[in-house]
């Protein structure tokens, strides 16, 4: 192969090998055979590197091959070299510019796993050098939970440049959908969080120009995240590093002739409406399973010409029977009555010939998206009379119902009872006036508070203020809102406040309704939940107890209330160390909801995951991760954007991986939890708090104890303020900050918050609790540090026998205490102890 060419040669090569690389492996000599409009000799040279490719010759692409020599066959000569601080492990892939790497940050401040694209040997020219440059600056501009982060960059020594970005360890889009046999709601909801990336860069004044499946990766919790901006263009032309945008085909643009535009074909000025055509063309393949393109022949030109000339037909009529199987749909016939209508114009709108008839923007595209999983009107859809009251009718089926019987009822006559009539015209009298109080707050808050937006703290400060007042004689109306407001301050972790109206609207209910209604079994629910979220079991108990009892005796069937007033025994359960117990109140509470919500309500998804963790207690990591991405997957299809409960699922499903030892998964769920919860709720709330707990835990078992304990310090800060003293949190902190200390020499100030978190735990959970015995084992681990090894099988020995009565001895987290015990009798010289615990060890963590 000759080395004496053109930069335009170069060029010509670069783009048609990309495009044939694109192509399955077994398909890419047919492809190449059929390409039109390219030189003979440039694919001679590209056949040439096909070959090369097969046999594993070199690091594959085009400049290095015709300008230099490859210095290693196989394409490893990075591979346990350091780049800076990073350590190279593997090669992962291929793209335009350069081989990508997989990488570990390796220094004394932390590890971290990455994804490292390095420029091969004949690309490091003044020209592609630019093009790493301008990808490290778009990257580094944009901050977004579904864009890739660009982490560091530099230059190899041997003058390539390099960025360092995270390691997305995930599948593309359609892959990653199949795989799982999403439903379309589904598939819809992990495309709308692409739909907010690429808004993200476009606010920031860049354009993709190459969205495509393979740039898009799906992880394992379901998160997608967009890769590539390589080829990006800045909205303004502006380089920022001084050089043009090179272009990478025959001096025209880049990209990938299924998802490209019709203005990217022609060579036109590229708006943001480019990207909107592409997004349309990705959710086409996620919906009916093919692209929106298919001419006879596979070759760019026949591709380009169908982009520019065919009519984009609708996804509803390409469907086929694989594809409805993959989208758990039993016929071709069922999968094209779900896309027929709604999915079928909003696609068909993003995939306009004419730019200016797309949608504005992603964020336009992903709200239509939102209305149609929501049930309200999207904006493709026509605008019709009977359209919009259809989709009130799927929005608000109880209130369509009502007015139906309304209707029913003036047409036959009345025909209830009088006792029906005065409990259904008293129950219309208290919604009546709870909204108007609402209303009527909600209007005059504003200038009470003195501001023009009002927090939710406020508003709720303003109510309790005010019901006791302007509702004393509406005592049922005041149990409501004294409910929902008591409600609401536990939301915000305020939990004395939540506690005092939670009291008043149980007293008000049982005078109203009586002691054993329903309304009172409400109440006592109520308050049991408050105290479980306090941490204070004995009481929460108690009340549910006598919740359950009153829904036993008042319910003739096992209800939606009964359902979880048994959930919620279950928690009480788990919190009190018995998993078994607790997954079998949960499993009750499950087949109730499932009879009575269904299988997709929220309800049962945060159920299920109340299942998922009680089967993790007991060791069975596995079934458990997999019950909690069902109930993920149920509150996504639910609730796209931000959402409490699918924090609260992910917490659970983040802290299952890390008891699997899924350190990268576990690490990826954690930060999405917490980034969720402060986002929602805010850095002080307790659950936020939890989170952080169970997070400085994890990252004090990779041995970065100065990280756990600032954590632990900054979960102690609140101790009295937003989470009570009594809070399970406040006493975990306590005891990951013992634990980090020891570690860091601090032997003293170990020992005092180990024994705070044990005295703790014994005044709040009660002595016998495998809570106590868990801060009881740490602190033998403390003297075991100190070779006070006496003093340490004291201590050790009486956690081992609580946990094994709280838990059995098979139990994991008996077993973290059984090693401490072999640990114990190592360092003390007393092998046959040591073995004699060793051989009680099973598979746990």
């Amino acid at each position: 192969m000759s080395l004496g060419h053109s930069d335009a040669d170069l060029q010509r090569v670069r783009a048609l090998f990309d495009l044939v690389m694109d192509q399955p492996e077994g398909e890419r000599a047919a492809f190449l055979a059929s390409a039109s409009g390219w030189e003979p000799g440039v694919k001679r040279q590209v056949e040439q590197l096909i070959g090369l490719t097969d046999e594993g010759d070199a690091l594959l692409e085009p400049d290095r091959i015709i300008t230099t020599p490859p210095s290693r066959p196989d394409g490893s000569a990075l591979i346990g070299q350091r780049l800076g601080t990073y350590r190279v492990l593997r090669l992962i892939g291929r793209g335009g510019m350069g081989a990508v790497y997989e990488a570990v940050r390796d220094d004394d401040q932390y590890q971290k796993r990455v994804a490292i694209k390095v420029a091969e040997r004949g690309l490091d020219s003044g020209l592609t050098a630019a093009r790493f440059r301008r990808e490290r600056q778009i990257l580094a501009s944009l901050e977004h939970p579904n864009i890739a982060t660009l982490l560091d960059g530099g230059v190899t020594a041997d003058g390539r440049p390099f960025l360092v970005m995270e390691y997305i360890d995930g599948e593309p889009i359609t892959t990653w959908c199949d795989e799982h046999a999403l439903p379309v709601a589904r598939r819809v909801a992990v495309f709308i969080q692409v739909c907010g990336a690429v808004q993200h860069a476009h606010r920031n004044l860049i354009i993709h120009r190459d969205l495509k499946p393979g740039n898009i990766l799906v992880t394992a919790d379901g998160s997608a995240k967009l890769l590539d901006f390589g080829i990006a263009r800045l909205l303004d032309n502006d380089t920022r590093d001084g050089a043009p945008m090179p272009a990478t085909r025959d001096n025209s643009r880049a990209y990938t002739p299924e998802y490209a535009s019709p203005e990217q074909i022609r060579g036109d000025v590229l708006t943001t409406a480019t990207d909107i055509y592409s997004l349309g063309g990705v959710l086409y393949e996620l919906l009916a399973g093919r692209r929106a393109h298919a001419p006879p022949s596979r070759a760019p030109a026949a591709i380009e010409r169908a982009v520019l000339h065919d009519q984009v037909t609708a996804p509803s009529t390409v469907v086929s029977d694989q594809s409805a199987v993959r989208r758990a749909e039993p016929s071709a016939g069922r999968l094209r009555t779900r896309l027929h209508g709604e999915l079928d114009n909003i696609v068909l709108m993003a995939m306009r010939r004419e730019p200016e008839r797309r949608y504005a923007s992603a964020k336009a595209l992903g709200d239509d998206l939102q209305n149609y999983l929501a049930s309200r009107p999207v904006q493709a859809q026509g605008d019709s009379l009977s359209y919009r009251i259809r989709k009130f009718s799927q929005r608000n089926p109880i209130a369509v119902a009502a007015m139906a019987l309304v209707v029913v009822a003036a047409s036959i006559g009345a025909t209830t009872t009088a006792a029906q009539a005065r409990a259904a015209r008293m129950q219309q009298t208290r919604a009546a006036a709870v909204g108007g109080f609402l209303q009527q707050l909600l209007r005059s808050v504003q200038p009470e508070i003195g501001r023009r937006d009002a927090q939710v703290s406020d508003v709720l400060d303003a109510a309790a203020r005010r019901v006791q007042h302007d509702l004393a004689a509406q005592p049922a109306v005041q149990a409501e809102l004294e409910g929902v407001i008591g409600q609401s301050y536990q939301g915000l972790g305020r939990y004395d406040a939540a506690e005092q109206h939670l009291k008043t609207a149980l007293q008000l209910r049982r005078a109203v309704d009586g002691s054993g209604s329903t309304s009172a079994a409400v109440g006592l629910t109520q308050l049991g939940e408050l105290y479980m979220a306090a941490g204070i079991l004995d009481s929460a108990e108690m009340v549910l107890s006598q919740a359950l009892a009153l829904q036993h005796r008042e319910a003739r069937n096992p209800d939606s209330l009964y359902a979880a007033i048994v959930s919620d025994m279950g928690s009480a359960a788990h919190e009190r160390g018995r998993p078994a117990d607790a997954e079998r109140l949960h499993r009750q509470a499950l087949a109730i909801q499932r009879r009575v919500l269904g299988d997709h309500s929220d309800v049962t998804a945060m159920t299920l995951n109340s299942v998922a963790v009680a089967v993790g207690e007991q060791g069975h990591y596995a079934a458990a991760e997999s019950l909690s991405r069902a109930s993920l997957a149920i509150l996504r299809a639910n609730h796209p954007d931000a959402n409490a409960t699918v924090a609260d699922v992910l917490d659970g499903l983040a802290s299952e991986l890390d008891f699997e030892g899924n350190v990268i998964a576990a690490d990826s769920a954690y930060r999405a939890t917490l980034a969720l919860r402060r986002r929602l709720l805010g850095a002080e709330h307790p659950d936020y708090v939890s989170t952080l707990f169970n997070y400085s835990m994890f990252i004090f078992d990779q041995k970065r104890y100065r990280e756990a304990a600032d954590y632990s310090r900054e979960i102690l800060a609140l101790r009295g303020r937003t989470v009570p003293e009594s809070h399970p949190a406040i006493a975990a902190a306590l005891q990951t900050l013992g634990r980090s200390l020891d570690q860091l020499g601090d032997r003293a100030g170990g020992e005092r918050a180990l024994q705070e978190s044990l005295a703790l735990r014994r005044k709040y959970v009660g002595p016998d609790s495998w809570t106590a015995a868990s801060s009881e084992g740490v602190l033998g681990e403390h003297y075991t540090f100190l070779k006070e090894y006496p003093r340490a099988e004291r201590t050790l020995l009486h956690a081992q026998a609580e946990f094994v009565k709280a838990l059995g001895e098979a139990n994991p987290r008996t077993q973290v205490n059984t090693r401490r015990l072999v640990a114990l009798y190592t360092a003390w010289g007393r092998p046959e102890q040591a073995a004699a615990y060793q051989a009680k060890l099973g598979g746990g963590r």
